[in-house]
């Protein structure tokens, strides 16, 4: 009888926990873009800076920058199964506008990047406009700490 039981748990907790999650589809004018790092040593010392970026037209000397943000959103209770999207619509662009340049050409438009941990286990999932790209970078900590003096 103990071992119909055990059996039955085994089966039990092998089928709640092998599943993958089921992310939700992308909304009308979404895209679903997965990010999956490659597997480092000593993962806890690196950093990965996250970019939403969109093409934008513009005059030669004009900086533009974006207020779109990426927010956190969670599959499941708990804080489990973590991806995110883009969730203010009014995308807004800050430009700097000088009288001196009067060339159109295309910049790249990036946001605030969003600073995450580095994991290679589980892919990061974005949820973006579909004229939007995700771009990213890695940043490495040294091992040690500089005291002040």
């Amino acid at each position: 009888m103990k071992k119909g039981y055990t059996f039955i748990l085994l089966f039990f907790f092998i089928l709640c926990f092998s599943q993958k999650p089921e992310y939700p589809q992308p909304k009308d004018g979404y895209k679903k873009v997965e990010l999956k790092l490659p597997q480092k040593e000593n993962e806890k010392d690196y950093k990965i800076e996250i970019f939403v970026t969109f093409m934008m037209t513009v005059t030669k000397c004009d900086t533009p920058s974006s207020t779109v943000k990426l927010e956190r959103e969670y599959l499941l209770s708990g804080n489990r199964y973590v991806y995110y999207e883009v969730k203010n619509h009014n995308i807004e662009t800050v430009v700097l506008i000088s009288d001196k340049c009067k060339e159109k050409i295309s910049k790249k438009v990036y946001n605030f990047p969003l600073n995450e941990e580095y994991e290679s286990q589980r892919p990061y999932i974005f949820y973006i406009p579909k004229k939007m790209n995700v771009e990213y970078r890695i940043w490495k900590a040294e091992p040690k700490y500089i005291e002040v003096k």
